[in-house]
């Protein structure tokens, strides 16, 4: 029994102890720091602001484009598709396809 009563007062001694440093570091610490950067801030020199022109840009207004549309409402009766290319020969692959139309 001894033991453990002793036990519980060393730990709450040193518990006690710790907390008091803890507060006191704390407080002291905190003023040497906003004292420190005061001094680091006002020993500094501000950048003046200068003033730059920048080049102007043209303002660019809206574009009109005509374009001219045929929509048909119905579906179509007959249909024909005419290309202006005319490929002879079957291709295989693309790369075939391009060597064909280097080579005309």
């Amino acid at each position: 029994m001894e033991i453990s009563n002793t036990f519980i007062y060393v730990s709450l001694t040193l518990w006690q102890i710790g907390f008091i440093i803890g507060i006191l570091l704390r407080l002291f610490y905190r003023d040497d720091k906003k004292k420190k950067t005061k001094e680091v801030f006002t020993n500094r020199t501000t950048p003046k602001a200068v003033e730059v022109e920048l080049p102007k840009q043209k303002k660019v207004g809206h574009i009109e484009i005509e374009t001219k549309k045929n929509i048909m409402l119905q579906k179509p009766t007959n249909s024909s598709i005419k290309s202006d290319e005319v490929i002879k020969g079957k291709v295989v692959t693309q790369k075939e396809k391009l060597k064909q139309l280097r080579r005309g």
